[in-house]
């Protein structure tokens, strides 16, 4: 029996001081404000920067004229496309990116995977929004 209330002395006393005052102060880390402020301000230039590449991607006359072909909204799509975030903007502006990379690189034709990752990067907005 002595041992167990040994055990709970011990556990109470190590509750207590952990969660001091003093300890907590100890172990907690600050973080400047204005360091706050720069790391807000550049995911929020990040993210405009994703959201300026899917937008140039679904302006273009010919992914226009191709979504319209399969009877996709492009207009529903650029309109969702500030509703994206996190880890699908991310995704969803790196194929923009490398659609727009071909596109833009002179190619004349368009690739099977070209009309995939256009496709995906369309249903993928629209699914967002």
């Amino acid at each position: 029996m002595k041992l167990k209330e040994l055990a709970v002395a011990a556990l109470v006393v190590a509750f207590a001081a952990g969660s001091s005052p003093a300890w907590a102060q100890q172990t907690s880390i600050v973080v400047d404000r204005a360091a706050v402020e720069q790391a807000l301000q550049e995911k929020v230039v990040s993210d405009e920067s994703a959201r300026d590449s899917i937008r140039t991607l679904l302006g273009r006359d010919d992914v226009k004229a191709m979504a319209e072909g399969m009877g996709l909204d492009v207009r529903r799509a650029e309109g969702a496309v500030s509703s994206l975030e996190g880890a699908d903007l991310q995704r969803v502006s790196a194929r923009a990116t490398a659609a727009n990379d071909l596109l833009a690189g002179g190619a004349t034709t368009v690739t099977i995977s070209l009309v995939a990752i256009l496709l995906i990067i369309i249903i993928v907005i629209l699914l967002a929004s």
